[in-house]
């Protein structure tokens, strides 16, 4: 009997052995990278668009609404109808964490601007404050989706 041939078919098997298990244990990382990453997009994008539909909502409100109690609490109902903390509380659990910072800042100063319409009842949408806050949600939500994109485009795609 020739050991030689044994051997190399030995060592063949067990070369190809590895490297099939190599191959799928690549595939399964980009399987499940590609899972995360739709899973952050999907995720991104409701609350993206929740922060969007309670923004407007306050806009048409302050456009609409004369009377400050009806206008505040309009604001109320028009922010939990967007369910915009619902989705903050999704981006809390899933996100990684400057991800987290920037939506907790944008919710915070969409919360500011609709608690305007309680201190300032004669806001409207020339004023001053409405102005300044409004300036900074838009700079916090872009700021939010800088980093949600990096978080899309990182190869790792997997919360640490």
């Amino acid at each position: 009997m020739n050991w030689g041939t044994q051997v190399s078919t030995i060592i063949g098997a067990v070369l190809g052995i590895g490297a099939t298990l190599l191959v799928d244990r690549a595939r399964h990382r980009r399987e499940q990278t590609n899972r995360v990453q739709d899973v952050r997009r999907d995720l991104y994008t409701r609350y993206l668009t929740a922060l969007t539909d309670s923004s407007s909502a306050l806009r048409l409100i302050i456009l609409k609404e004369n009377d400050p109690a009806v206008r505040y609490q309009a604001a109320l109902d028009a922010f939990r109808d967007s369910s915009v903390l619902t989705r903050r509380y999704e981006i809390n659990l899933q996100a990684p964490p400057a991800v987290k910072e920037k939506s907790d800042r944008a919710y915070r100063l969409l919360r500011q601007w609709r608690d305007l319409l309680d201190a300032k009842p004669d806001l409207s949408l020339t004023s001053a404050e409405y102005i300044e806050a409004l300036d900074q949600f838009h700079e916090a939500r872009k700021d939010l989706q800088v980093v949600m994109r990096a978080s899309l485009s990182d190869a790792n795609g997997l919360v640490p």
